[in-house]
C-alpha cells in the first residue's frame, strides 16, 4: 500500500480547523445529518444553516475544507469520514467540556483492604479507587469524553465506562489499537521499571501497550486482558454469568493483582486465578502476554 501523495501533514490538517467559519460549516453539516447518513446540502442551504454572511467569504472557507473534511458531490457538500470524526469530537466535548462527578460509593469492597470502593470523574478521567486514602488502591483510571457522562445517572456512568474499558482493552489484547486500528505491541514490564502509579497496591505486574501508528499507549493488568478470553467467558457462562456485563472493577482477578502469580522466570510465566462460585479456572500467560494454557 502506498501513501496518497496529497496527504496532509498533521499541522496542516489542524491549521485548516483554526477558523471559526470552518468550524461552523462542519457543525452545520453534522447537525443536518442523521446517524450513519451524512447529509448533503446545496451551497446556499449550507451557507444559510452555517449562518455565514458574504458568499465569497463562505465559498473561500468551504473550499479549504473540501478534500479533507468535506466532500463535494453533484448535489452539494457533505462531511467526509475525517469531518465526521471532528464533528463527533466537538459534540462529545472531548476538547472543550469540563465535567466533574464527585466520588460516590459503588457498593463494592476494595480488593486490597476491604474498605468501600468509590468512583468519580474529573480532568476527563474516570477513576475507581479505594475510599481509604491510607490504602491508596486505584483499580481503574480511564479517559472518557466528558459529555458522554454529564447527563447520566450514576448507574449509567458506571455502565458506560465499563463498556468503554472492556471494549478497548479487549482490542489491545488482540494487538489492535482501539484508537486508530494500528498494530499494538505489548510487553510485561519488569518490576523495577519506571511507570505511573508505582506505589499502587492493586497493581504489581504491569503490561505496557504501545501503538506504532498513533503512539497511543496504556498500562493494563494481566488479569484485565483475559476478561473476554473465550475460556473465561465460557467458564462464567457455565455458571449462568455473563462476565462481559460485570463491571471490571468488581472482578478480583481483573481489578487487582491479588490473584496473579509469577510461576516461572526462564521462560517467564504467570498464572491468573479466576474464581466463580466454588470452581476455579487458571489462565497461564507468557510475557507476550499471550494465553499459553488453561486449567479448570
Amino acid at each position: 500500500m502506498t501513501e496518497d501523495s496529497e496527504s496532509l501533514r498533521p499541522d496542516d490538517a489542524f491549521t485548516l480547523l483554526a477558523d471559526r467559519t470552518r468550524i461552523k460549516i462542519i457543525q452545520a453539516l453534522g447537525d443536518a445529518s442523521t446517524p450513519g447518513v451524512p447529509e448533503t446540502l446545496p451551497f446556499s442551504e449550507l451557507r444559510r444553516r452555517a449562518d455565514i454572511s458574504g458568499s465569497g467569504r463562505f465559498n473561500y472557507h468551504l473550499k479549504r475544507l473540501v478534500g479533507q473534511f468535506v466532500e463535494e458531490t453533484g448535489e452539494g457538500y457533505r462531511l467526509s469520514y475525517p469531518g465526521v470524526r471532528v464533528y463527533q469530537a466537538m459534540k462529545a466535548g472531548t476538547f472543550t467540556e469540563r465535567v466533574r462527578i464527585d466520588p460516590f460509593d459503588i457498593g463494592v469492597d476494595c480488593h486490597v483492604c476491604g474498605a468501600p470502593q468509590v468512583a468519580g470523574y474529573h480532568d476527563s478521567l474516570f477513576r475507581v479507587r479505594c475510599s481509604d486514602d491510607d490504602c491508596g488502591a486505584v483499580f481503574y483510571k480511564y479517559f472518557c469524553p466528558p459529555s458522554s457522562l454529564a447527563e447520566r445517572e450514576r448507574e449509567g456512568v458506571l455502565r458506560a465506562t465499563n463498556e468503554r474499558i472492556q471494549r478497548e482493552i479487549a482490542s489491545m489484547a488482540k494487538g489492535v489499537c482501539p484508537w486508530c486500528c494500528g498494530r499494538m505491541d505489548a510487553r510485561v514490564l519488569p518490576r523495577e521499571a519506571e511507570m505511573p502509579q508505582r506505589d499502587n497496591p492493586a497493581i504489581e505486574h504491569r503490561v505496557l501497550h504501545t501503538c506504532g501508528t498513533c503512539d497511543g499507549s496504556l498500562y493494563t493488568r494481566l488479569g484485565g486482558l483475559v476478561v473476554t478470553h473465550p475460556a473465561v467467558v465460557s467458564f462464567f457462562h457455565d455458571h449462568g454469568v455473563d462476565v462481559t456485563r460485570r463491571h471490571v472493577w468488581t472482578l478480583p482477578f481483573a481489578a487487582s493483582d491479588e490473584r496473579t502469580t509469577v510461576t516461572d522466570t526462564e521462560p517467564w510465566r504467570a498464572t491468573v486465578r479466576v474464581d466463580c462460585e466454588d470452581e476455579t479456572l487458571r489462565i497461564r500467560l507468557d510475557d507476550g502476554p499471550s494465553v499459553v494454557g488453561v486449567c479448570r
